[in-house]
């Protein structure tokens, strides 16, 4: 759906829940709050209603048992990784403190059975500006995933078609929040999580 057509129904759902004979001008408001809804909804949309990115495999570093993938500008979460000697993939964005490390185990024929461990890191390379890698492990010095795809952060045209209700309800309730209509922006919210799980069932 195109910016334009998403900025339709986004009035139309604002008009809906705007008391009779009462008009706003909003539409300053309406592509940064698109936005700000598509960037919300990449992180937190069930990963299977969106997209998945190749992670772009290179300037890869090792060391201890452990793979630096550096991450793109837009990365918003894993969507899953598996490396070759991994028994299975793993999905999230984990670390050893996390309540489910202890149900990631996978052979690894360095040392046994080995956690595979995928954690975010920030890094600001010599006279460079602050990037973010991933951090895996245990990995073989110089492997390479058998698969890295990511959910990116994108434009509201590019989120997909499926996600079109969620996006233009949790954008309407922005905007009635900001014109300072605090119980219609609730129900428009609530509207938008109703979406999201009618896309699970």
């Amino acid at each position: 759906m195109t910016l334009d057509q998403l900025k339709t129904r986004v009035k139309i759902k604002v008009d809906e829940y705007t008391p009779a004979g009462v008009s706003h001008s909003f539409d300053d408001y309406l592509e940064p709050m698109l936005n700000e809804s598509a960037d919300e909804l990449a992180d937190k949309a069930p990963k299977w209603l969106l997209n998945a990115t190749d992670i772009v495999l290179t300037g890869i570093k090792y060391a201890d048992d452990l793979a630096f993938i550096p991450l793109p500008a837009e990365f918003a979460r894993l969507y899953d990784m598996k490396f070759p000697l991994w028994d299975r993939p793993v999905f999230d964005v984990i670390s050893p403190e996390h309540p489910d490390y202890e149900l990631q185990q996978n052979t690894y024929t360095k040392a046994g059975y080995g956690r595979p461990v995928v954690m975010i890191q920030s890094w600001i390379p010599a006279g460079g500006t602050l990037g973010k890698h991933l951090v895996c492990g245990k990995v073989a010095d110089g492997a390479l995933p058998a698969y890295a795809r990511c959910i990116v952060y994108t434009t509201p045209a590019l989120m997909p078609d499926v996600l079109d209700e969620a996006l233009t309800w949790l954008t309407a309730s922005k905007v009635l929040q900001i014109l300072e209509y605090k119980d219609q922006a609730k129900l428009a919210y609530d509207l938008h999580l109703d979406e999201l799980k009618h896309k699970v069932k």
